[in-house]
């Protein structure tokens, strides 16, 4: 038999070895050896396109938009044509959507007003601030407007951007290396390698713009972000990653009695409670860092308070999970240093925030989510970005708080909608009602004909048709920044969730204005969702937030609904309440050695009880019509706490990350295929 009839049999087998998890990585581990892992040292490039600057294309002498590019639009400044004046100075902004001034945006942004404070505010008039901010952008997309707008010669350039920078494609060599810190060291140690990384990409980046800088002549201005430390909780699937052995079940049993010590006022026993927590999860819960930074402020100690909510903030990058944008303290002081290095002119928001609030943490005076800012935090970063922009060298700076005083701002209506926007964006990231309440009441008192725009929302979040056919949604999408924020084309941010504290929030506000819309609120409500059949598994029964409604994991996906937490919530409306037949798929996960019960509540009281094991069951549940009201109500499911069985998971995520995927970095304590809810007919 020669070779060549040998083939299929060769192939055959290669096909049967390479099928399991051993033969994919083995696979993946062939395809590393020899690939080089180093980066070469940054060389500003030339742009792919000579011709185009972010999604403006030169036209004779002018940059206009480019028609081709119109669903990135909204992404950019909202120009038709970047100013680019003859014989005038040429300074150009280059940042994400904190620098577009999310939620004022296209009204204002940081380049506006940057433009503004040059302007009049310290006498450099002849300069075009050209705003090349990007909503969303990434190391890719910064490094190819940096290498389009070097083409244009400015004289300066501003970068303020970070927030979005804990987002890195890993290479090859990089997931081997998260794979081994895994196995060593568990998410601690893969958590604080993820971010060795992330540093390391930073500088890259730092390194390439004063490249860039030096090449064309332009002086820099680099802005370190902030974070809203005070007021921002991470959403409720954030709770604590994989951890070995039977240290999972031990946090959960810690974590509550941590939480009943502060509730009952016992402080120092919480703050002890707390810090054995943290050491338990290694920093890598936010629950439990802002547990000690509640449990530090009962009892007095700032400095700790001050240290878990920066721990608190960091902790999620590195898990592999679904969060909020935000930038680590680690690239905040590598930013410092960079600019030590480069010469770099540096704006430091954490510093300059903490100068003007009499040093207290930053919080809603200067932000409006976990990076945005207030009209006030916009106008005080960009008068600091003017002031050492303007200054001669060797020079001394203008005054920020005063230059910021200076600046143009919003109109009432502009300003409401910022905070209305500002509101319904909270709340899907899972802020608490208090905050949520916070900036829609400052919307209606900043301009009370913003009512009607709440009222539009309440309208189209709860109607189950898409946001595009109802009328209430183009009567507010004619704004510019709703138009801005709320894109019908984008379903993350316009598809229907069960965001019922905000709506429920929003009609409270109204009636305290002296708009009483609650029962034209439960009416449409009840008309809409209410059914003798729901689905209590769609969007709009059950994920409050964006991370809900992608199961708060980056990693391989699931056909089925993961429990994040020991409790999950699922919103059924009624009309009249009757009994009502819960049809669930659902399980327990792996490992288990028996059965273990599962408890349902209506309306937080006790309804029944099931027991469970690690197959898929089939129950059928009834709801007595005495547990239900009308409108809506909420489905509880109390899942047991796990057995020990880390390690299994902790080895299947370093495997995923060998195989270069990404690894499930939460535990799930329960997973539910289907939940129905099917009313009982009507009795004779």
């Amino acid at each position: 038999m020669s070779t060549h009839d040998l083939n299929p049999l060769y192939t055959r087998r290669l096909s049967e070895l390479l099928s399991d998890e051993n033969g994919t990585l083995a696979l993946a581990l062939l395809q590393k050896l020899g690939t080089p892992d180093t980066a070469g040292p940054p060389a500003p490039a030339a742009p792919a396109d000579p011709d185009a600057v972010g999604v403006w294309r030169r036209s004779g002498q002018e940059y206009v938009r480019d028609p081709a590019l119109r669903d990135q639009w909204r992404y950019w400044a909202d120009l038709d044509r970047l100013p680019l004046t003859p014989g005038r100075g040429r300074t150009v902004v280059l940042g994400e959507s904190a620098a577009r001034g999310y939620f004022y945006d296209p009204a204002f942004s940081f380049a506006s007003v940057l433009g503004d404070l040059l302007a009049h505010g310290t006498g450099l008039g002849d300069v075009d601030v050209l705003d090349l901010a990007r909503t969303n952008a990434n190391f890719g997309d910064l490094e190819r407007v940096l290498a389009q707008a070097a083409g244009l010669r400015p004289d300066a350039l501003v970068v303020y951007a970070g927030n979005n920078w804990n987002n890195i494609d890993l290479t090859p060599h990089q997931g081997q290396r998260l794979a081994e810190a895994l196995r060593a060291g568990g998410y601690p140690a893969a958590g604080r390698l993820f971010q060795e990384f992330v540093v390391e990409r930073s500088g890259r980046f730092l390194d390439l713009l004063a490249a860039t800088a030096a090449g064309c002549g332009a002086a820099v201005t680099l802005v370190v972000p902030e974070f809203n430390l005070a007021d921002w909780a991470d959403e409720r699937s954030l709770v604590c990653p994989v951890l070995p052995g039977d240290a999972g079940p031990r946090w959960l049993r810690l974590r509550a009695r941590t939480a009943d010590a502060l509730r009952a006022g016992r402080d120092r026993e919480a703050l002890d409670l707390a810090r054995e927590l943290t050491g338990l999860d290694g920093g890598t819960s936010p629950v439990s860092a802002r547990l000690l930074a509640r449990a530090a402020a009962a009892c007095g100690d700032q400095a700790l308070r001050e240290q878990a909510l920066v721990t608190a903030k960091d902790a999620a990058v590195g898990l592999f999970t679904v969060h909020s944008p935000r930038i680590l303290a680690v690239v905040q002081d590598e930013m410092r240093r960079k600019a030590r290095e480069h010469g770099f002119r540096l704006v430091d928001l954490p510093r300059l925030f903490r100068d003007a609030a009499g040093g207290a943490l930053p919080g809603r005076r200067f932000h409006l989510d976990y990076c945005h800012l207030s009209f006030e935090g916009l106008a005080l970063a960009a008068a600091a970005a003017a002031a050492v922009t303007a200054a001669p060298p060797g020079g001394t700076a203008a005054d920020p708080a005063a230059l910021a005083a200076t600046a143009s701002g919003p109109t009432p209506a502009q300003a409401a909608a910022a905070h209305l926007l500002a509101a319904v964006h909270n709340a899907h990231y899972g802020q608490p009602a208090e905050l949520l309440r916070h900036h829609l009441e400052r919307a209606l008192e900043l301009d009370p004909g913003v009512a009607a725009r709440i009222e539009d929302y309440l309208d189209y979040q709860t109607r189950t048709a898409p946001h595009w056919m109802c009328a209430s949604y183009e009567r507010s999408a004619v704004l510019p920044q709703f138009a801005r924020y709320l894109v019908a084309g984008d379903t993350r941010l316009t598809g229907k969730l069960a965001d019922h504290t905000l709506r429920e929030t929003m009609v409270d506000v109204l009636a305290a204005a002296g708009s009483d819309v609650r029962e034209r609120y439960e009416k449409l409500l009840i008309a809409e969702q209410a059914d003798d059949t729901v689905d209590l598994l769609a969007d709009q029964a059950q994920a409050a937030t964006f991370g809900e409604r992608l199961g708060a994991g980056v990693g391989s996906g699931a056909a089925y609904l993961l429990a994040r937490d020991l409790t999950s919530e699922f919103h059924l409306v009624v009309d009249d309440p009757a009994d009502t037949a819960l049809t669930l798929t659902w399980r327990l996960p792996r490992p288990r050695t028996g059965e273990a019960a599962v408890t349902l509540t209506v309306n937080g009281r006790p309804c029944a009880e099931q027991r469970l094991g690690t197959a898929w069951t089939k129950s059928t549940l009834t709801v007595p019509a005495g547990l239900l009201r009308r409108g809506r109500n909420v489905l509880g499911i109390a899942w047991p706490l796990p057995e020990p069985g880390g390690d299994e998971q902790i080895a299947a995520g370093a495997a995923a990350l060998e195989r270069g995927a990404l690894p499930r970095g939460l535990p799930s304590y329960g997973h539910v295929f289907a939940c129905t809810a099917h009313k009982a007919p009507a009795r004779a």
